[in-house]
């Protein structure tokens, strides 16, 4: 049974790795701030990792590559992160342990993905 994909380059935005990796760091940034009460190297990162998510969404909807690395497994493990940044926002941890646990788990993914990557070249235009 094949997946049929209404919108391809919308499906190749969602499942980006580069944008998934990227989205990792960001709320890793934001909840170590957060942690340490708003120190400028974790915002910074934060920062950055959000200009580099911006300036990768504009190169792929402006210039409009034909190919793109996906990796659905980060997509799905970067949503997890969000969800669980947003679920600490709700609850106002204060415990840094919250805060912690995520950003060794982030670091252990994003080492396994670059290890044994499940990537593939997706064509957008076919």
């Amino acid at each position: 049974m094949t997946e049929q994909i209404r919108h391809r380059r919308l499906h190749a935005f969602y499942n980006s790795k580069v944008l998934n990796a990227l989205a990792i760091v960001m709320v890793v940034g934001l909840s170590s701030s957060i942690c340490y009460n708003l120190l400028t190297l974790p915002l910074i990162c934060g920062a950055i990792a959000l200009l580099l998510f911006i300036a990768y969404s504009l190169w792929l909807w402006i210039k409009k590559p034909a190919k793109i690395v996906i990796d659905s497994r980060l997509s799905n493990i970067s949503s997890a992160f969000l969800y669980y940044y947003l679920i600490i926002l709700t609850i106002k941890a204060t415990n840094e342990w919250w805060y912690i646990v995520p950003c060794v788990c982030a670091i252990a993914v994003l080492f396994i993905c670059l290890i044994k990557p499940k990537d593939q070249m997706f064509n957008i235009v076919e």
